[in-house]
């Protein structure tokens, strides 16, 4: 099994700590601002108008680093390991999908909810970016544009889809050698 995430949670310790001083001079300023303009006006409009803004800094927060995309790619069969408690090799992994089984999710902070099981003989093509390809329905599974994303074609219920990614090069090492087999 190889898996890898298109998450951007995994960002250094600097740029989180950057993205909380700049929300706590945010919320400094933004209260100021409101704070003198409810006196201003006499009106508590500012103050709903600070609550949108706090929404959508939030929101905009959420989009850019909490959500991501796992991409899992179960190219082998669990290798036995040794284990000394029964002096025996052991699978100690059991996996919930077949060989040859691709399972793209949705991940929200570390957990996922899978969007596509894709076994191996639903696969029809691995495509580059910008290729052509004529299928009954499309899925953007990352965070670049679809001219930017590889794709990978297959069937479901007799319609060609296309799944449109951002796999590294190992990922699709592993992905072309389920294709082949």
């Amino acid at each position: 099994m190889y898996q890898e995430s298109d998450d951007k949670i995994n960002g250094s310790g600097k740029t989180d700590t950057l993205i909380f001083i700049v929300l706590i001079v945010f919320f400094l300023f933004a209260g100021t601002v409101a704070t003198v303009l409810k006196n201003s006006f006499n009106s508590n409009i500012p103050i709903y108008i600070l609550a949108a803004m706090l929404a959508a800094l939030l929101y905009i927060i959420y989009r850019l680093r909490i959500v991501g995309w796992r991409y899992t790619v179960f190219y082998k069969e669990p290798e036995a390991q040794y284990d000394p408690r029964f002096d025996d090799y052991i699978i100690h992994e059991d996996y919930p999908y077949p060989v040859g089984t691709v399972v793209i999710e949705r991940t929200v902070s570390a957990k996922g909810s899978v969007i596509a099981v894709i076994s191996k003989e639903d696969i029809v093509a691995l495509l580059d970016a910008g290729a052509e390809y004529s299928a009954d329905s499309e899925m953007v599974c990352g965070s670049r544009k679809k001219e930017l994303s590889f794709s990978l074609v297959y069937t479901q219920n007799n319609k060609k889809v296309r799944l449109f990614f951002n796999p590294t090069e190992e990922f699709k090492k592993y992905l072309r050698g389920v294709m082949e087999k």
